[in-house]
């Protein structure tokens, strides 16, 4: 596995350079608590692609029907409201002759007439990035013994009565990747609490993002959650014993479907950051040196000019 290299400029790089560069690496400590996307082979991400789509199946007519009818219902109000201002402008004019105008009645289109079966499994799927953040945050609240002072309040929302156990991400299609990378550790953090049923997150081969939308009938949509009483979850059974099981171990013992493993640290995860440093560091030195004291004397100038001006202005 190559290691990925970065050739941005810096932005405190300046336009001229003086002095000649050489390339050294800087030895950079990683954070230990990261938790690495799950290793699934290529094989059972298009198994679950194909598995996924299949839960799909009538989701697109669906929303594409609602969708034209609720254009349809604005375009019939707008209608309404430009009719409702001609007889009002009409009142108004003096020159106007008076004439009944006869508003249409807005009728809304019967929903079980226009549109299509609405499939089951709508209501139990979680669809993009902050929503199935949003779930992930509240399963986890809802796995935790808060202890607090004042009584109970009964305005907070309950959690879900039925949690999400699967996540499919189109990992290879999200860029910035940074949009996705909190899903893991979201995941190992409900996983390490010891729940009735772990969640396993599922990345996706490039080109899936296209084929959820399509199938789903929107523009885009990179993350998707499946509840555990999803139709159809069942055809995930031989995908998810495959697929490893997320945990945090800094935070509680494994869950109880992960395999167990030895406790021990975390091994030290050292990068090679790839960087510049003049070839003669006693020149920059020196270099830098003379910068500062330049900027010193111009600094004193100017405070020195800014007295002068005062005391001319109390002078006269």
């Amino acid at each position: 596995m190559s290691a990925r290299v970065h050739n941005h400029v810096s932005n405190r790089a300046k336009s001229r350079e003086t002095l000649e560069k050489k390339v050294v690496f800087k030895p950079v400590l990683d954070s230990p608590f990261r938790v690495p996307w799950p290793s699934v082979p290529t094989n059972l991400q298009n198994t679950a692609l194909a598995c996924t789509i299949s839960l799909l199946d009538g989701i697109s007519e669906y929303n594409s029907a609602r969708g034209q009818q609720n254009r349809k219902r604005k375009n019939l109000y707008k209608d309404a409201n430009q009719n409702k201002k001609r007889k009002v402008d009409g009142e108004l004019s003096e020159s106007a002759v008076p004439v009944d105008v006869v508003l249409p009645d807005v009728e809304e289109p019967s929903e079980e007439s226009t549109l299509p079966p609405r499939p089951a499994v709508i209501s139990h799927l979680v669809i993009g990035i902050n929503e199935v953040t949003k779930r992930l945050d509240t399963q986890i609240r809802s796995l935790r013994n808060i202890i607090s002072l004042k009584a109970a309040s009964s305005d907070e929302p309950a959690p879900p009565s039925t949690p999400i156990t699967v996540i499919v991400v189109c990992r290879a299609d999200v860029d910035p990747s940074i949009l996705i990378d909190h899903l893991p550790h979201e995941v190992a953090a409900f996983n390490s609490s010891k729940p009735p049923q772990p969640i396993k997150i599922i990345p996706l081969p490039k080109g899936s993002e296209s084929a959820l939308a399509k199938a789903i009938g929107v523009r885009r949509a990179a993350v998707m959650a499946m509840d555990a009483d999803t139709p159809g979850l069942a055809a995930f059974t031989c995908i998810l014993d495959s697929v490893p099981t997320l945990t945090a171990p800094w935070l509680t013992s494994l869950a109880p479907s992960a395999k167990p493993v030895q406790q021990s640290l975390i091994p030290t995860h050292v990068k090679q950051l790839r960087t510049t440093a003049p070839k003669d560091m006693k020149v920059a030195k020196q270099i830098k040196a003379e910068g500062k004291a330049a900027a010193r004397a111009r600094k004193k100038a100017k405070a020195d000019a800014a007295k002068v001006k005062v005391v001319a202005t109390s002078t006269v």
